[in-house]
This record gives C-alpha cells, structure tokens and sequence, in this order.
C-alpha cells in the first residue's frame, strides 16, 4: 500500500502528465503514461483520479464517442506549479523524462495528418490517420478557398479522431433498403 508521499507524488504524477496533454485523457491513457512507474497500478490510478476529480483539480468530461475523459482545472494547474517547485530536482527530471518518453510512444501509435494542393481556383484537402505504418482512414475533399482549406485543416487536426468515430459510425448502420 503506497504510503501519504507517494500518493501526493502521484497525484502530481497525474496532474502532470493532464498538463502536458492538449487533448483529454481517458484512464486508460493516463495508465499508459504511468507504465513505467514501479509504485502506481492501475487501481490507484482510478482511486486518484476520482480524489483529483472531488477536489476539483480535474474535471470529468464525457462523450458518447470516447466514454469519460479527463483534464486540468485551472485550480489543479496552480496548485500542480506550486507542488512542482517542491520535488527535488532529480525526481522531477526522472518524472519529465518518463512521461515525455510515454508522450512519444503514445504519439507513434497513431498520426493525424493533412495536405494541401492547390488545384486551379480550389484546394484539394487530404486529412489521414495513421496507426504505426497503416492508413486507418483516408478523406479527400475540395475546398473552395484558402479559408475553407485551412478551417478543415485546424478542424481535422483539432478533431480527427472525433470525426473518425462519427463517420465510422455512419457508415457502418443499417440502411432502410437493407434485406
């Protein structure tokens, strides 16, 4: 059983790495994350995350495409900037280097990417994602200006894996004039 300062350490660990994500996590990420920690398993990590969560320095937030994710209040940024002065420096190096090195992994598990081609007065828009070397999904649309082209770039890149779901999901119901 971890004692009261690897459970603090832990919960820094978490708000961390919540921090260093622009996108929300679910538990499973965050366990991904922690992998590499001797001392934290996945049942702390749920225990954790609900105390974080009740003391407000996360916030839940769910969607029918990706269940219940999780990210940073303000008030757990501060309170993690005030803490993350009090870890020695050489714990906090060993915690950067294990998250950073998880955030690239996690990073090559899958890519989003997108290209742009002007095509006379439009622009052909190619938005992919990839899981290690393999095309998961391919989309190719026109766009009628610059504008549009970068609205569905940000948006792509912003949302890709949203859209997959979604589109994924259209496309795989039933039609009406199925026997």
């Amino acid at each position: 059983m971890p004692g009261d300062l690897e459970i603090f350490d832990n919960k820094i660990i978490i708000l961390y790495i919540l921090e260093k994500n622009s996108k929300p996590l679910s538990v499973e990420q965050i366990a991904k994350f922690c992998e590499d920690f001797d001392d934290i398993t996945y049942f702390d990590i749920c225990t954790y995350i609900q105390e974080l969560k009740s003391n407000e320095y996360i916030e839940e937030i769910y969607t029918e495409s990706n269940g219940s994710s999780y990210v940073i209040t303000a008030s757990g940024l501060s309170t993690l900037q005030e803490l993350l002065e009090l870890i020695p420096g050489v714990n906090l190096h060993n915690i950067k280097k294990i998250i950073s090195k998880n955030i690239v992994k996690a990073k090559t598990d899958f890519s989003i990417d997108n290209v742009v081609v002007p095509v006379n007065d439009a622009f052909k828009v190619t938005c992919t994602i990839k899981e290690d070397k393999d095309e998961v999904v391919s989309i190719t649309m026109y766009a009628a200006n610059k504008d549009h082209a970068r609205n569905i770039t940000r948006n792509w890149n912003n949302n890709a894996e949203e859209i997959y779901d979604k589109l994924l999901e259209m496309m795989t119901r039933p039609t009406d004039d199925e026997d």
